[in-house]
Protein backbone atom coordinates (compact mmCIF):
# COMPACT_ATOMS: atom_id res chain seq x y z
CA UNK A 1 0.00 0.00 0.00
CA UNK A 2 1.33 3.40 -0.95
CA UNK A 3 1.95 6.11 1.56
CA UNK A 4 -0.24 9.13 0.77
CA UNK A 5 1.50 12.22 -0.52
CA UNK A 6 1.51 15.40 1.54
CA UNK A 7 -1.23 16.78 -0.70
CA UNK A 8 -3.36 13.65 -0.31
CA UNK A 9 -2.88 13.65 3.46
CA UNK A 10 -3.85 17.33 3.59
CA UNK A 11 -6.96 16.67 1.54
CA UNK A 12 -7.89 13.73 3.77
CA UNK A 13 -7.51 15.98 6.81
CA UNK A 14 -9.67 18.69 5.22
CA UNK A 15 -12.37 16.13 4.37
CA UNK A 16 -12.26 14.85 7.94
CA UNK A 17 -12.65 18.43 9.25
CA UNK A 18 -15.55 19.03 6.84
CA UNK A 19 -17.28 15.89 8.12
CA UNK A 20 -16.77 16.95 11.73
CA UNK A 21 -18.13 20.47 10.94
CA UNK A 22 -21.21 18.88 9.36
CA UNK A 23 -21.76 16.67 12.43
CA UNK A 24 -21.31 19.64 14.76
CA UNK A 25 -23.80 21.67 12.75
CA UNK A 26 -26.34 18.85 13.09
CA UNK A 27 -25.84 18.84 16.86
CA UNK A 28 -26.23 22.62 16.94
CA UNK A 29 -29.49 22.42 14.98
CA UNK A 30 -30.82 19.61 17.19
CA UNK A 31 -30.12 21.71 20.28
CA UNK A 32 -31.76 24.77 18.76
CA UNK A 33 -34.82 22.77 17.68
CA UNK A 34 -35.22 21.26 21.14
CA UNK A 35 -34.93 24.67 22.80
CA UNK A 36 -37.35 26.26 20.33
CA UNK A 37 -39.86 23.48 20.77
CA UNK A 38 -39.92 23.96 24.56
CA UNK A 39 -39.87 27.76 24.22
CA UNK A 40 -42.71 27.82 21.68
CA UNK A 41 -44.84 25.47 23.79
CA UNK A 42 -44.23 27.59 26.90
CA UNK A 43 -45.10 30.76 24.96
CA UNK A 44 -48.32 29.18 23.65
CA UNK A 45 -49.27 28.09 27.17
CA UNK A 46 -48.66 31.60 28.54
CA UNK A 47 -50.63 33.16 25.68
CA UNK A 48 -53.52 30.78 26.30
CA UNK A 49 -53.38 31.41 30.06
CA UNK A 50 -53.53 35.18 29.50
CA UNK A 51 -56.50 34.79 27.17
CA UNK A 52 -58.36 32.51 29.58
CA UNK A 53 -57.63 34.80 32.53
CA UNK A 54 -59.02 37.80 30.68
CA UNK A 55 -62.20 36.08 29.48
CA UNK A 56 -63.20 33.92 32.44
CA UNK A 57 -62.79 35.50 35.85
CA UNK A 58 -65.04 33.97 38.52
CA UNK A 59 -64.43 30.25 38.20
CA UNK A 60 -61.92 28.88 40.74
CA UNK A 61 -61.37 25.63 38.82
CA UNK A 62 -60.32 27.54 35.73
CA UNK A 63 -58.07 29.77 37.82
CA UNK A 64 -56.36 26.65 39.19
CA UNK A 65 -56.02 25.27 35.67
CA UNK A 66 -54.39 28.50 34.53
CA UNK A 67 -51.96 28.49 37.46
CA UNK A 68 -51.07 24.87 36.77
CA UNK A 69 -50.52 25.67 33.07
CA UNK A 70 -48.24 28.60 33.96
CA UNK A 71 -46.25 26.27 36.20
CA UNK A 72 -45.98 23.84 33.30
CA UNK A 73 -44.66 26.66 31.09
CA UNK A 74 -42.05 27.53 33.71
CA UNK A 75 -40.97 23.88 33.83
CA UNK A 76 -40.56 23.80 30.06
CA UNK A 77 -38.41 26.93 30.18
CA UNK A 78 -36.28 25.47 32.97
CA UNK A 79 -35.91 22.21 31.03
CA UNK A 80 -34.75 24.13 27.96
CA UNK A 81 -32.24 26.08 30.01
CA UNK A 82 -30.92 22.91 31.66
CA UNK A 83 -30.64 21.19 28.27
CA UNK A 84 -28.43 24.00 27.03
CA UNK A 85 -26.19 23.61 30.06
CA UNK A 86 -25.82 19.87 29.55
CA UNK A 87 -25.25 19.97 25.81
CA UNK A 88 -21.62 21.06 26.03
CA UNK A 89 -22.00 24.46 24.46
CA UNK A 90 -18.25 25.07 24.69
CA UNK A 91 -17.77 22.08 22.41
CA UNK A 92 -20.51 23.17 20.02
CA UNK A 93 -19.52 26.85 20.05
CA UNK A 94 -15.81 27.01 20.94
CA UNK A 95 -13.89 30.27 21.36
CA UNK A 96 -11.36 29.02 18.82
CA UNK A 97 -12.77 26.78 16.11
CA UNK A 98 -10.37 23.88 15.72
CA UNK A 99 -12.47 22.57 12.81
CA UNK A 100 -12.09 25.74 10.74
CA UNK A 101 -10.64 25.27 7.26
CA UNK A 102 -9.41 28.57 5.81
CA UNK A 103 -9.73 27.06 2.33
CA UNK A 104 -13.38 26.15 2.83
CA UNK A 105 -14.89 22.72 2.28
CA UNK A 106 -12.91 20.50 -0.03
CA UNK A 107 -14.36 19.21 -3.26
CA UNK A 108 -16.11 15.83 -3.05
CA UNK A 109 -14.05 12.73 -3.80
CA UNK A 110 -15.81 12.38 -7.16
CA UNK A 111 -17.19 15.13 -9.40
CA UNK A 112 -20.68 13.63 -9.06
CA UNK A 113 -20.54 14.02 -5.25
CA UNK A 114 -19.93 10.46 -4.08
Amino acid sequence: METPTIEQAGLQRRRFLALRRKEREEHRLNLLNACLSDFERAARIRQWADWVSSTIQDEPEIARLVEWAKGNAAQLEAKSSAAMSRMGLKELFPDVDDLHDPLGDPAPKHPWGL
